[in-house]
């Protein structure tokens, strides 16, 4: 079996043990996340580890009501004041796989020793180079691929810091949903594993769209890189809504239109499914259950049929789209690991 699929199929035994690292350091993390208590939280990636931190900045901000962004490393390395303003206290969340990312290392440095803000690094590597320069260091174990692709990376981080939110905010809701995920996502790949692998395998595309609102617009901006990277199609990314003005007139009978649809503006994205399908698209819809209206509206439906709230559920989405990005590579021809 290539590499990348074990990696991508092995994602629920890493959360279990992302899991219980992080219940390890729960300690640890409250003590720090106190005493920066007043600092503004941005969190910052390259990449897979960019995209990361637009779900985690919302999802943080939406439990804590604290201001919270995601920012490309590479702005803070090139233009630190269109990021920073003058006397506003930082923490920094610098997300990194191997922790030697060099603008997010740049970023941490910078955070560091010029602003002398707070540095929480979450990464899959221990002793690195970023590791020096943070003053706490999150690891999710055995989370690192071999191959180039970042897949359990991507969602054993995304878990870690769901965590640290939940952890920050006393929400045992939220926390007892978060450790139910391996099994969720077991059986996720149990019942679509060989549903995505045909539909990758019989249906070309020239485009893929990927729409979601929320903290799902992050995990449809992951999505899109996975398709793009791994099968090297035109692939691109919208908020729902935003995607109805100027870029609906690429859409054709060639287009890929997946939509990561969320329970709590249900009705309202519904509605806005209503007016793309009549674009003429192929639509895949993601969602926790189906209705006779989605069903409707859409080519084909993924249920996660789990039971968690939209905020447990991205990673589980991300396995869906993982999937399909990599057997899509594969039916292409392309050299995937």
């Amino acid at each position: 079996m290539r590499k990348t699929i074990q990696e991508i199929l092995s994602q629920p035994k890493i959360w279990e043990k992302t899991i219980k690292a992080i219940y390890e350091q729960k300690g640890e993390i409250l003590s720090y996340l106190e005493k920066n208590q007043s600092a503004e939280l941005i969190l910052t990636g390259c990449g897979t580890s960019y995209y990361l931190p637009l779900t985690a900045s919302a999802l943080y901000t939406k439990f804590t009501g604290e201001k919270s962004r995601g920012v490309p490393a590479s702005e803070i390395m090139l233009f630190p004041e269109t990021i920073f303003a003058i006397d506003k206290k930082y923490l920094l969340v610098p997300i990194s796989r191997s922790g030697k990312t060099p603008e997010t290392l740049s970023a941490t440095r910078y955070v560091k020793e010029v602003l002398k803000g707070g540095t929480l690094l979450i990464s899959c590597t221990e002793n690195s180079e970023m590791a020096q320069h943070a003053d706490l260091s999150i690891i999710c174990p055995d989370a690192a691929e071999e191959t180039k692709y970042m897949t359990k990376s991507y969602t054993s981080m995304l878990l870690a810091f769901q965590l640290l939110t939940a952890f920050k905010t006393g929400n045992k809701p939220f926390e007892e949903e978060l450790i139910q995920l391996p099994e969720h996502g077991e059986r996720l790949i149990n019942k679509y594993q060989s549903f995505l692998e045909q539909l990758a395998g019989n249906q070309d595309f020239n485009l893929y769209i990927y729409l979601g609102h929320g903290p799902l617009y992050g995990v449809a901006g992951e999505s899109m890189l996975k398709i793009k990277e791994m099968a090297c199609t035109p692939a691109e990314v919208y908020h729902g809504m935003e995607f109805m003005h100027g870029p609906k007139y690429a859409v054709n009978d060639k287009t890929l239109i997946i939509y990561l649809l969320s329970d709590s503006v249900r009705n309202q994205e519904i509605n806005l499914l209503k007016r793309i399908k009549d674009l003429g698209g192929n639509i895949k819809i993601i969602c926790e259950e189906s209705s006779p209206e989605i069903l409707k509206l859409a080519n084909d439906v993924f249920e996660l049929k789990c039971g968690l709230s939209e905020n447990a559920t991205p990673i589980l989405i991300m396995l869906l789209t993982q999937l399909y990005g990599y057997y899509r590579a594969l039916a292409t021809g392309k050299d995937i690991e």
